[in-house]
């Protein structure tokens, strides 16, 4: 693993840690603002419709999200409703994130992926300045070094 900070502007922004592990206090801790941090559960996650419910749920999205890849990616990459400079997603059991189906589990990295990676970037939107976004996908330790090949495939494919 890392030491880089988790909230650093450098890659990775989506982060496979075991659940057994021990991470050092200073890597964990955001930096100083409004941080607005969302824990989902990768067990009620096993298909589409349980993704994007444990998102709309735990990140509060908007009424009119639209219930597809494209909205979940539009929303993460505006988060207007939600008052914060940092903004953390933790799964839990993350390697039952949509075990059944590998082509949406792929697509579902793509999407924390490419996310991650727009705030990381600091667009210049008013009020919305200085954001980090960051994912943390929690696995058991077995089922480490697979999720992180996922992880770092996505991370190649689509840009950090």
């Amino acid at each position: 693993m890392s030491s880089i900070s988790w909230w650093s502007d450098s890659p990775p922004w989506v982060r496979v840690i075991p659940d057994d592990s021990l991470v050092p206090a200073s890597e964990a801790l955001p930096p100083s603002g409004a941080i607005f941090s969302a824990r989902m559960q990768g067990r009620e996650m096993a298909n589409i419709d349980g993704v994007f419910t444990q998102f709309y749920e735990h990140l509060r999205l908007p009424d009119y999200f639209g219930w597809n890849w494209e909205a979940l990616r539009d929303c993460l990459c505006d988060l207007h409703w939600v008052s914060a400079t940092q903004y953390l997603l933790i799964v839990d059991d993350a390697e039952d994130i949509l075990h059944e189906s590998s082509e949406d589990r792929v697509t579902f990295l793509e999407v924390m992926q490419k996310s991650t990676k727009f705030w990381a970037e600091k667009p210049s939107f008013p009020e919305k300045t200085g954001i980090t976004l960051r994912v943390v996908l929690l696995c058991a330790p077995e089922r480490y070094a697979g999720l992180s090949r996922e992880v770092s495939e996505a991370q190649k494919e689509y840009g950090s």
